[in-house]
């Protein structure tokens, strides 16, 4: 048999011929071996239409929505197929059209007219989850709810128990996610993914013996003991689990240990906790929570700036990155994080600050006398920052430091220090970077007439009150 691409070839070039019968007989034949390719079945389908086999167009586009659900023409052709057939059908085609279009909120009443349109139980189990799904997607989570309330007492499904207490907690009512779940419970007596849901709510609202009552889980029984403070009987807990390496195990293991006020061991395990849940924000706090109790002032801010930055709150970790520098000035990973957080931000004067806060710390430091001389460059104040460019030239192994040391020099009509490293420059840049031939040029314009490069007394002058 030939390729189907041969085949769609001729069944196109007999339609070109008008023999649409031929062509939809050669499809029909090639869709025997071919019945999953989405092509095939949207030529099939139109073929169909073509000479008014309108049912068999009917299964054709129903197929193709199974092998491609988002084809849109398959949706639009049905949905005209079925206006006069089938109103469920209808309604549920227009919705699926809009959902797909990204007009949820609109599908809704179409969802609705294909609910009343039917008394098949499927079918209206079909349009009730949609139409749940789309309250649920627009933001209309009562509205969600009472449609999974009614799946509940239409077609039971522990996962529309579960669904509307998840509904419940994104309007953050834990306590009627509680009540919901408790309902659950009764009508679904054995099931441990509800009284586990339940035992982590009454955590969540500080009712831990409520808690204990329906914890099936054993890292959540010991979860409960530690809260209680009965730090002896979560131990003895802690040493029956058979699966200890997960990130759970390790966390409620330092949680026991920081109870016992065993500080080291507290920080081995968090160490063991973010090996499976690495840079997860409770590492960071219970290492900051350790350091207090070690009245490591320091540390404890630096590990709750680290701890908002997980969690995506800069301007909260700046606030604690600053109380830890207040605290020891002196730690150059904390100036580190300062002027990171401040170049993310745009704050170019702090970071400014704290670059030369950290060249103090650091005189040696190439990158930072980079970025002074780049600041002060950018400010318009050549003179200091052809100081730290000069600094950085005494140190560097990069030929861009040489070019920014030349723009500087050349900004302050220094002519001859200019040249000079721009030469630099040259000799270390790779040939190919494009601008070797802008300083080849800049060499060919500067003038040698100042070739001695002595300063007046009021660049000295300038010079002197511009250091640092």
């Amino acid at each position: 048999m030939a390729n189907l691409s041969a085949i769609l070839s001729q069944a196109q070039s007999l339609t070109d011929n008008e023999r649409y019968e031929d062509a939809y007989n050669v499809l029909k034949t090639a869709y025997e071996h071919n019945s999953d390719d989405a092509e095939l079945l949207e030529k099939l389908a139109l073929a169909a239409q073509t000479i008014d086999k309108k049912e068999e167009a009917v299964t054709y586009w129903e197929k193709l929505i199974e092998v491609d659900p988002a084809s849109m023409v398959a949706y639009s052709e049905l949905q005209d197929a079925y206006y006069n057939t089938n109103r469920y059908k209808y309604y549920m085609t227009r919705a699926k059209v809009k959902t797909l279009n990204g007009q949820v909120s609109q599908a809704i009443p179409d969802y609705k007219k294909a609910f009343d349109n039917t008394q098949d139980s499927e079918e209206k189990k079909e349009a009730s989850i949609l139409m749940a799904k789309a309250y649920e997607y627009v933001g209309k989570y009562m509205n969600a709810i009472d449609e999974y309330n009614k799946l509940m007492t239409t077609s039971p499904d522990i996962a529309y128990n579960l669904k509307v207490a998840d509904l419940y907690i994104s309007m953050d009512d834990k306590y009627s996610a509680i009540s919901s779940l408790e309902q659950s419970a009764e009508t679904y007596p054995e099931d441990e993914t509800i009284k586990n849901f339940l035992a982590r709510l009454y955590i969540e609202i500080d009712e831990p013996e409520k808690a204990e009552k329906y914890a099936q889980d054993d890292l959540l029984k010991i979860k409960i003991k530690l809260i209680q403070g009965k730090n002896d009987e979560a131990f003895g807990l802690l040493n029956n689990v058979q699966d200890k390496e997960n990130a759970d195990y390790y966390k409620l293991e330092a949680e026991y240990y920081y109870n016992k006020n065993e500080w080291d061991k507290c920080w081995e395990s968090i160490d063991r906790f973010g090996k499976y849940a690495p840079n997860h924000p409770l590492i960071y706090q219970m290492k900051s929570l350790v350091c207090s109790q070690k009245n490591q002032i320091h540390d404890a801010h630096a590990y709750r700036g680290k701890m908002y930055i997980a969690k995506g709150q800069p301007d909260v970790a700046m606030h604690e990155y600053l109380q830890a520098h207040n605290a020891d000035g002196s730690n150059i990973q904390t100036i580190e994080e300062i002027i990171r957080l401040c170049e993310e931000s745009g704050e170019k004067n702090t970071a400014a600050e704290f670059y030369e806060k950290l060249y103090r710390l650091s005189p040696k430091n190439e990158n930072v006398l980079v970025k002074l001389g780049d600041f002060y460059f950018d400010m318009g104040e050549y003179n200091p920052a052809s100081e730290y460019y000069d600094k950085a030239c005494e140190i560097t192994h990069s030929a861009e430091v040489y070019l920014k040391a030349a723009k500087c020099y050349e900004k302050l009509k220094r002519e001859k220090i200019a040249r000079d490293y721009y030469e630099k420059f040259i000799a270390k840049a790779p040939v190919n970077n494009p601008e070797v031939a802008i300083a080849k040029d800049k060499l060919n314009k500067l003038s040698d007439k100042n070739a001695g490069d002595d300063e007046g007394i009021l660049e000295k002058i300038m010079r002197i009150f511009s250091k640092k």
